[in-house]
């Protein structure tokens, strides 16, 4: 969670739950990279699409779980309340969240055949150029909650852009 001042860094928020920009942006750079190296392989099916995408998030999840209970008790010398461990659970679960466009993805094309025999493959190819899209649009949002002024947006969205490209580039490492 980005805090500047006592302010959270929110991306979208219901009620007392909110996306984070930091948790969006680094799930998604986490998806990118483990997509890139999965895509070098080739998808050879829907389950396996879906487990490249489930995968990483799932691990992420659990990892910043596992670290934000370990600062808590770190802080408070104590196991977190039920309350706090709740409260941690919903925040980590958010890179869980971002699992579910991606999924959409690969389910509608898997629904509609498309690309058959390699449908897979192409659905992974849509949700990597979605997500560089959708980093992008962090980083803009980003650039514009720091400080909301045009120049931001636009410093903020090729900042974003250029995390995306470090990913491309590893992708065409791999792959030579």
């Amino acid at each position: 969670m980005v805090r500047i001042g006592r302010e959270r860094l929110t991306l979208v928020g219901w009620g007392r739950f909110a996306l984070d920009v930091e948790v969006a942006v680094y799930g998604t750079v986490v998806l990118l990279t483990v997509l890139a190296v999965a895509q070098d392989d080739g998808i050879e099916d829907f389950g396996e699409a879906v487990q490249v995408v489930l995968g990483p998030l799932v691990a992420t999840f659990a990892a910043h779980l596992f670290a934000s209970v370990l600062a808590a008790v770190n802080a408070d010398r104590a196991l977190p309340s039920g309350a706090r461990f709740r409260s941690l659970t919903a925040h980590a679960a958010q890179y869980l969240l971002l699992a579910v466009p991606p999924l959409v993805v690969v389910g509608v094309y898997w629904l509609a055949g498309v690309g058959a025999p390699h449908g897979a493959d192409a659905a992974i190819d849509l949700v990597a150029d979605l997500g560089l899209l959708l980093l992008v649009v962090l980083g803009g949002i980003g650039g514009w909650r720091a400080l909301p002024r045009w120049w931001s947006v636009v410093l903020g969205a090729v900042a974003a852009f250029v995390l995306g490209l470090v990913v491309i580039v590893l992708r065409i490492l791999i792959e030579h």
